[in-house]
């Protein structure tokens, strides 16, 4: 077992992502930085294209890095980095991970770990003309990685074979999705849920942004075929994006009460007790949202051809999984799931704690380091 209390401390560790807010990989790399920082290290978050917007985890440092463009910005990156000179530099996302391993080339003594947030097999057909460049770089560059950082096990098994990477440099590292929830809270809201009366109604809850890759019409499309059945049901949102009006639109045709909530970081706060989380999603690399409901004792419902959420959900303990995308399929699943108790799982909900997750963090920068000074000895 790694004594972690005495590894890290006085190694300079870099982590590169956009900024400090905006989504999932966002919130896991403030996460991470404060984690690394209690336990001895000095963290640079390199920050490419945005200011400082959230708090910066106390005793961390920030670089930003404006600019305009890949070329402009790897240049500036590996200036940054010559200059800092970090034990290793941890990245999140395609475009950071392409950045991370083009900019650190020939300095030998910084290593690399790249990080695989989502299931990128299942997107093919319904990506941007940048992205699918982003994923022929990564082809390229990706198997020169000194480790290689997974959200989830069917990530860490697309690396392996899409980007031909050693499996002995590819580490499950799970996502901190409890770091928003004190036991205390889940304790709360978990009783909150245990006690309500079983009835017909049920709120479907899609805590997600409301754009393509997560189908946020097939909710009031369940919705519908659940009304049909004789539940009484609404449909709320957390999240925002450019199919809003479609999904307004498909609302009213259908009679459904729709709600939007927006961006709201701490959504379970605000789920009624009757909610089932539903997460029709083209594909997810893990699922936070999973787990933090599964937290706050709210079932879930998402289908197995997303991949990742395989880790985020126990079947028939947490939510219910689907075989595929049929609304008909969805709204079985969440029948299912309206009558799961709340669980109390503590020691699966702990593989998702901050602390776990940073303590598996650090096990695999030990290794790339670790291996790095074998090699040079």
């Amino acid at each position: 077992m790694v004594d972690k209390s005495s590894f890290l401390p006085g190694k300079h560790i870099a982590i590169l992502v956009p900024s400090l807010a905006g989504g999932g990989a966002e919130f896991v790399a403030r996460t991470w930085a404060a984690g690394l920082v209690e336990r001895g290290a000095r963290v640079t978050l390199l920050l490419t294209h945005s200011e400082t917007e959230e708090d910066v985890p106390l005793g961390a440092e920030v670089v930003e890095i404006p600019s305009v463009g890949f070329i402009s910005r790897l240049r500036r990156l590996r200036r940054v980095i010559q200059q800092l000179r970090p034990a290793a530099v941890i990245s999140l996302m395609p475009h950071w991970n392409v950045l991370a391993l083009a900019a650190t080339r020939g300095i030998g003594d910084v290593k690399v770990l790249i990080s695989g947030r989502n299931a990128e097999s299942v997107l093919v057909g319904s990506v941007s003309a940048t992205f699918r460049l982003e994923i022929f770089l990564a082809r390229l560059l990706y198997r020169r990685t000194d480790g290689y950082i997974a959200i989830s096990h069917p990530v860490a098994a697309e690396a392996i074979t899409k980007y031909r990477i050693d499996p002995q440099r590819v580490w499950v590292v799970p996502n901190p999705a409890t770091a928003k929830i004190s036991p205390s809270l889940a304790l709360e809201r978990r009783s909150g849920r245990a006690s309500r009366k079983p009835g017909n109604r049920v709120i479907l809850t899609v805590p997600a942004r409301i754009v393509e890759q997560k189908r946020p019409v097939i909710a009031v499309r369940v919705a519908k075929i659940l009304a049909g059945r004789g539940l009484d049901v609404e449909v709320h949102y957390f999240g925002d994006g450019n199919l809003r009006e479609l999904v307004q639109a498909e609302a009213d045709r259908a009679a459904v009460p729709v709600r939007f909530h927006g961006w709201v970081n701490e959504w379970f706060l605000e789920c009624d007790k009757d909610s089932v989380v539903l997460l029709p999603s083209v594909a997810e690399g893990f699922g936070n949202v999973l787990v933090e409901a599964a937290a706050v004792g709210v079932p879930s419902v998402a289908t197995s051809q997303a991949l990742g959420l395989a880790d985020a959900v126990v079947a028939g303990v947490t939510g219910e999984l689907t075989i595929d995308a049929d609304v008909e399929g969805f709204a079985d699943a969440v029948e299912r799931a309206m009558a799961l108790p709340p669980i109390a799982e503590e020691g699966w909900l702990e593989r998702f704690s901050p602390g776990t997750s940073t303590d598996l963090l650090v096990e695999s920068i030990q290794r790339v380091l670790t291996r790095s000074s074998r090699q040079e000895e």
